[in-house]
């Protein structure tokens, strides 16, 4: 294997600066052509560089990934100023001034959800804020603290669970009880990315660049999660869904020419869907592990296999009239979901987590900061949760 040298974030910059151009600029044939160096950029820093260690090479391996698949779309599949619209837009920004365009590809760029744009996902994402500037500042501070709580408390947790050690056992071979110890990781990723989503719109607010209406919650409401269907498409966060479908829907209507109103077709783009995922992911595991041997592809692609299985099983129990979801069925939907993720996370999640990825995620932490002084703590295999909690509730 060859010798990788130093990430160099200076060139994954040029590679968001070269998409950025690629919105500025006005309508062209050749505009696609941009895609290209960006490509390259990201390929690059892929195979040729590497970070400080396990946890931001994860994070700079999905970075990188899904920054091709962001910019495939925006500046290779779409004609973005004649096809993207802001919310009460008339007019293509194509024959606007270049101050415009400029704020305007801004806008786009930053908004992976596509927040106050007419193709935003409105179905999928909560209702935006409409309180005043003094209360959403209030109310983010409040989550804020409700996040790193939750976080916290899970983390500290998870220093104790042998799982999840550097060179520990591997959660594949656990039994029933530690394999659902994954969810842990499920729960302090959704904790840890609400919580930087809060922290960036207090500041983007605080300092007037936006206001409480562009900060819809990141994450759909958790009484939602009652199928794996549901946890995905409107739970989980939607920063990928834009370039998902738009991809999805070029290979299936584009390339192959499948029917629009078919079946089949619905579930092969589902399938195309969680293959980029898995593949975005896959990605990170590779920078992460060195290797190809992390299964976050398989993961994703199951979870495509079980919402087929599970709309096949909901579609044979509505002909039997049990279509509505009673507070009975819900219950049994979350267990259900929650055993799915038990079973099939620990493929994806083992590898890393045995990495040493805990080690290296060093993150701010107040149980161990007031109880032992260590605000920024590494796992420790003692019981540490139950030893923090005595001294801070005991002294």
């Amino acid at each position: 294997m060859h010798e990788k040298t130093e990430f160099k974030p200076f060139l994954f910059l040029l590679a968001w600066g070269i998409t950025f151009l690629s919105l500025l600029v006005r309508p062209s044939p050749f505009r696609g052509l941009l895609f290209i160096p960006i490509l390259s950029i990201c390929l690059y820093l892929t195979f040729y560089t590497t970070g400080a260690d396990i946890a931001s090479n994860i994070a700079i391996g999905c970075a990188l990934s899904s920054q091709i698949f962001t910019s495939l779309d925006l500046t290779v599949l779409t004609d973005v100023q004649n096809e993207l619209r802001l919310v009460g837009q008339k007019t293509s920004i194509s024959t606007a001034s270049l101050s415009d365009r400029f704020w305007w590809a801004l806008r786009l760029l930053l908004s992976p959800r596509g927040i106050g744009w007419a193709h935003e996902p409105t179905t999928h994402i909560l209702p935006h804020p409409t309180t005043s500037r003094v209360r959403f500042l209030w109310d983010q501070l409040l989550r804020t603290a409700k996040f790193t709580i939750i976080f916290d408390v899970v983390r500290v947790l998870s220093y104790s669970n042998p799982y999840f050690q550097k060179g520990g056992p591997s959660l594949t071979d656990a039994g029933l009880l530690w394999r659902s110890t994954v969810l842990a990781h499920v729960i302090t990723t959704y904790a840890g990315l609400a919580r930087m989503y809060t922290i960036y719109s207090i500041v983007s607010v605080g300092l007037g660049f936006t206001v409480p209406g562009d900060w819809p919650p990141l994450f759909g409401y958790l009484g939602d999660a009652y199928t794996v269907r549901r946890s995905w498409g409107r739970v989980w966060h939607q920063l990928m869904r834009r370039f998902l479908q738009v991809e999805s829907d070029f290979l299936a209507y584009k390339v192959l020419r499948l029917p629009r109103k078919s079946t089949f077709t619905t579930y092969f783009k589902l399938f195309v869907a969680f293959f980029i995922s898995g593949v975005i992911h896959q990605v990170g595991d590779y920078s992460a592990l060195g290797h190809w041997y992390g299964c976050a592809l398989a993961f994703f692609i199951y979870q495509a296999a079980v919402i087929t299985f599970e709309d096949a099983v909901i579609g044979i129990a509505a002909k039997f009239g049990f279509d509505k979801p009673t507070p009975v069925k819900k219950v049994f939907g979350y267990l259900w979901v929650a055993a799915w993720l038990t079973y099939s996370m620990p493929m994806w999640a083992s590898p890393y987590m045995t990495g040493g990825y805990l080690e290296a995620d060093v993150q701010f932490s107040p149980i161990m900061g007031l109880s032992r002084g260590e605000w920024y703590p590494k796992p420790d295999p003692v019981n540490v949760f139950s030893a923090a909690l005595s001294k801070i509730f005991h002294t």
